[in-house]
């Protein structure tokens, strides 16, 4: 099986446990077939900095995590306890981590795609959302300053550097 690009998230929550809300939101991307989920796991640091980790067959029947009940997941273990520990060495104590492995499946067919044509994937890099939402309001910001309409239709400026790490960025 070919897959498309597949991304390893940790998400942090005060507190003994994960949202109950972010279940449903996350089953109905999988419902929807934007992802896939591959493996999940989750890691909790006590007050007194004793870790536990435990996957979503271990919370059958615990009510804290009704919503991740049948979340399925194709590789049960693939996020392992090395993974764990990294994890666990940051979190802060008395909170939780959910570790995520997920497929984005939309990318299936475009990979099928591109390697039947002979090309190949040459960078691919996650830009975090609040990263672009920042680099956007300002590009917004200025644009109202100088009393320019930028948009879609609107001209924008070449950007001159990397919006994550900040590196000059050639002119193509």
């Amino acid at each position: 099986m070919s897959r498309g690009a597949v991304e390893f998230v940790v998400l942090g929550f005060a507190g003994t446990q994960v949202d109950p809300n972010l279940a449903p939101s996350m089953r109905a991307q999988v419902d929807r077939g934007v992802i896939r989920i591959i493996d999940v796991l989750f890691v909790q640091k006590a007050t007194d900095g004793s870790v536990r980790m435990f996957e979503l067959d271990e919370i059958e029947g615990n009510a804290t995590y009704a919503g991740f009940h049948g979340v399925p997941q194709e590789i049960d273990g693939l996020i392992g306890a090395e993974d764990a520990a990294n994890v666990a060495a940051d979190l802060p104590l008395g909170a939780t981590a959910m570790l995520v492995l997920y497929e984005h499946a939309w990318m299936r067919t475009l990979r099928v795609a591109v390697d039947a044509s002979g090309g190949q994937l040459l960078h691919s890099e996650r830009v975090p959302g609040r990263i672009v939402d920042a680099v956007a309001d300002a590009v917004e910001k200025e644009a109202a300053n100088s009393g320019t309409r930028r948009g879609r239709t609107g001209s924008r400026p070449p950007l001159t550097a990397h919006p994550v790490s900040g590196a000059p960025i050639r002119p193509t």
